[in-house]
């Protein structure tokens, strides 16, 4: 499941034209460390995600529902 929602992260913000960078800002960490997140390499919290889900303007479920 965390997979699909990495995808989906990675192709709603391809689709509003945000990079790595802008994402990585907004959430107060490195373009590395967001890089990670959408790698999977790093463990993704709720509190994140739910970061995730206002930076990309989308509700949480639009990134966890099937």
């Amino acid at each position: 499941m965390l997979q699909k929602i990495l995808v989906k992260i990675r192709k709603i913000r391809n689709e509003n034209s945000l990079s790595q960078e802008f994402m990585a800002n907004e959430l107060e960490i490195s373009q590395s460390q967001y890089g990670k997140i959408e790698n999977g390499k790093v463990t993704l919290s709720f509190e994140r995600l739910q970061k995730i889900a206002t930076i990309l303007k989308v509700d949480i479920t639009t990134l966890t529902n099937e």
